[in-house]
């Protein structure tokens, strides 16, 4: 059987052997690209805590892309069984969220810790982001695999290891895909005053960077590279008195399967 049985919707994909041999092969050659740096390989979980998330600002900046977890309602058990379904009203919340970023479980993991060299971080996880419920299936999926890696160190390490990465990407991505540029980039905050701001400070002092692709008269971002300074480490207490600061970047790879999909369909 060749036929591809993958099923595909707006908020997720369910990807057959060869939708994930795509995956596969590309995130290969990222790990393989990534050895320059000693990398570090840590598993991260999908689930999230509330004081991950309220420390990281999500509350504030990015509540559009929360989603936590309601369970059945113990004493209420018989109403699930009944009724076939978890309503609001058999319900409870479990103060329990799905990761919206890889990253954010990992600088808790240094909090109060002594950093005397520079580290280099790296998981193939999940992430979801509610994204208001507008999901297209391409740009925002509810549910998406991204490959991460977080850069931790002096700020010369950690913005030279994401250049020598953005410029890795951007090399690959335009030698099998012409229209493809590095563009400066904010995160798309719900609508409040103070991210607004958060935006602004992003674009000027170009702290996030996207690889972005140009594809059915749409832009695609395939990857973004983000400067954090001491954001997280002034958070978690492992600053040195700011002399620590952190980075990362995220491919998607839902993102990256559409680009080697449509180049095969159009050869």
């Amino acid at each position: 059987m060749n036929e591809n049985v993958s099923i595909y919707n707006n908020e997720y994909k369910c990807m057959d052997d060869i939708d994930t041999g795509y995956i596969n092969e590309f995130d290969k050659r990222v790990c393989d690209f990534l050895q320059r740096f000693h990398v570090r390989n840590y598993i991260i979980p999908a689930f999230i805590s509330e004081e991950i998330l309220r420390k990281s600002g999500y509350f504030k900046n990015s509540q559009h892309q929360l989603c936590e977890i309601a369970v059945a309602e113990p004493s209420r058990y018989h109403e699930v069984i009944q009724e076939e379904t978890i309503s609001k009203e058999n319900a409870r919340m479990s103060k329990m969220y799905l990761t919206p970023a890889v990253c954010l479980h990992v600088y808790p993991m240094f909090q109060n810790k002594k950093i005397d060299e520079n580290i280099c971080i790296s998981t193939l996880g999940k992430a979801f982001r509610y994204e208001c419920g507008e999901h297209d299936g391409i740009q925002h999926l509810w549910e998406y695999h991204v490959r991460e890696c977080i850069f931790i160190g002096n700020k010369e390490y950690v913005i030279d290891s994401l250049k020598q990465v953005e410029d890795w990407i951007y090399q690959y991505a335009k030698s099998i895909y012409s229209d493809i540029e590095i563009k400066s980039a904010s995160d798309s905050f719900y609508e409040s005053s103070r991210s607004k701001i958060l935006q602004k400070i992003q674009l000027v002092n170009n702290l996030k960077q996207e690889l972005v692709m140009k594809i059915d008269g749409r832009e695609i971002a395939l990857g973004s590279f983000n400067f954090h300074g001491t954001h997280f480490s002034k958070t978690y207490n492992f600053d040195d008195n700011g002399n620590i600061v952190t980075g990362c970047f995220g491919f998607g790879l839902e993102r990256w399967l559409y680009l080697f999909k449509n180049i095969k369909e159009k050869k």
